[in-house]
């Protein structure tokens, strides 16, 4: 089972992911942790997605490459729970180029939506781990906490305040609109309302998943 999920920032899919991937025993992949571990790799290439990610832009191709490559490392027969590979258009694209080539498809794609007034108001609580990205809340003030994951440290993002998310806010609906649109005509895109209870939120994407299968 091959899951790929969509969403604004604060809007839920990281936690959805994680507790998803276990249940049903999935290999969690996520763009960036992907890129930040071939920027590691001390080869000319490694230098380079290094570079271009300090200027802030990867180019599609080479995302198509490390892409194609991770994928091929994980054995046919083990599930795949995907997050941010489809921002914009060339990447839907590759990402569907990817697993066709592997003679893999997505089972299920989720759109978890929330209005952007609640997607300020998680995004400018919220923290997040330096080494995992793991997101937490952080409440009473708290600056920093350990991270519970792999013991880095989280922190609230400099980027994370009012102005800084409307305009991410903005740049994800002009981008992803596309994107949506194209999953929509090749894919079918399940919606999922994101303003609810964790649990709740949780319990609609298994009731699709267990009466879809």
């Amino acid at each position: 089972m091959n899951i790929l999920f969509f969403g604004p920032s604060g809007s839920g899919k990281g936690t959805q992911a994680e507790m998803l991937a276990k249940k049903y025993d999935l290999k969690r992949l996520q763009s960036g942790a992907i890129l930040r571990k071939w920027a590691k790799e001390k080869t000319d290439f490694g230098k380079k997605v290094q570079a271009a990610m300090n200027e802030g832009f990867v180019p599609s191709e080479w995302i198509f490459k490390m892409t194609k490559e991770e994928f091929a490392k994980i054995d046919k027969d083990q599930g795949l729970m995907l997050e941010n590979f489809s921002r914009m258009l060339p990447e839907i694209k590759n990402l569907y180029n990817v697993l066709s080539e592997l003679d893999r498809k997505l089972d299920y794609i989720f759109l978890i939506d929330i209005s952007d007034e609640e997607a300020i108001q998680r995004m400018i609580k919220r923290g997040t781990c330096q080494e995992c990205e793991k997101v937490v809340v952080l409440d009473g003030g708290v600056e920093e906490l350990i991270c519970s994951d792999c013991g880095g440290m989280i922190r609230k993002r400099k980027d994370e305040n009012i102005e800084s998310i409307k305009k991410r806010l903005h740049d994800y609906h002009d981008k992803t609109a596309e994107v949506l649109d194209y999953v929509r005509k090749n894919d079918r895109l399940i919606e999922i309302n994101g303003e609810q209870p964790v649990e709740k939120v949780f319990k609609d994407i298994i009731d699709h998943i267990e009466n879809n299968k």
